[in-house]
């Protein structure tokens, strides 16, 4: 897979800054009127809210770089929810893994990067709400019925990274137990 410079440290720097929201938020807690926090959950808190703005930011790139049509085999491999021949390949690359089979990434990889577009999509919405977190919740935790709203659905949205994050990292190690060495060339700097 040939990946260029930018995609490949964009991808990087994704990637860990998503790994370090997931780690902080199992440390961390929302601050509350009258709640007080350990240091722990205190610097956790921090951390997720600074790390997410960083976070954003990347996405934000990343959108860029899809909207003015430089991404890697174009928006459609990443979103081929709206062409018959392109949902036809992750069709046919669904089959292949059912029957326990893992093709070439060079060759087979629509359900790769359907996935990936699934992943890039539930990073963009805890993303976007968490930077309205970011500026509506106050120092001392209190917030409007809108902003606990806003915070429900960012919460519920975790979880789906967490389990995109398992799927992304194990569908890897398949490939390299396979010997698809190639699915590595995204961290070569």
């Amino acid at each position: 897979m040939k990946y260029g410079r930018f995609t490949r440290i964009l991808h990087t720097l994704i990637a860990v800054g998503i790994l370090l929201e997931l780690l902080s938020s199992l440390m961390m807690r929302t601050p509350r009127p009258g709640r007080v926090l350990t240091p722990v959950q205190a610097f956790g808190y921090d951390a997720h809210a600074w790390v997410g703005m960083a976070v954003f930011g990347l996405l934000a790139l990343h959108w860029i770089v899809f909207v003015t049509g430089h991404a890697y085999k174009g928006m459609g491999h990443f979103f081929p929810w709206f062409s018959r021949v392109r949902l036809d390949a992750v069709v046919s690359d669904a089959r292949e893994l059912l029957r326990l089979q893992a093709g070439d990434p060079e060759q087979n990889d629509s359900l790769a990067g359907a996935i990936e577009g699934l992943g890039l999509l539930v990073a963009s919405i805890l993303g976007v709400t968490g930077v309205v977190l970011f500026f509506g919740i106050a120092e001392n935790g209190a917030m409007s019925g809108a902003i606990r709203a806003v915070r429900e659905f960012h919460e519920f949205w975790g979880p789906a990274m967490w389990t995109y994050l398992c799927i992304h990292a194990g569908a890897a190690m398949v490939h390299l137990g396979l010997g698809h060495r190639s699915i590595l060339s995204v961290f070569r700097w």
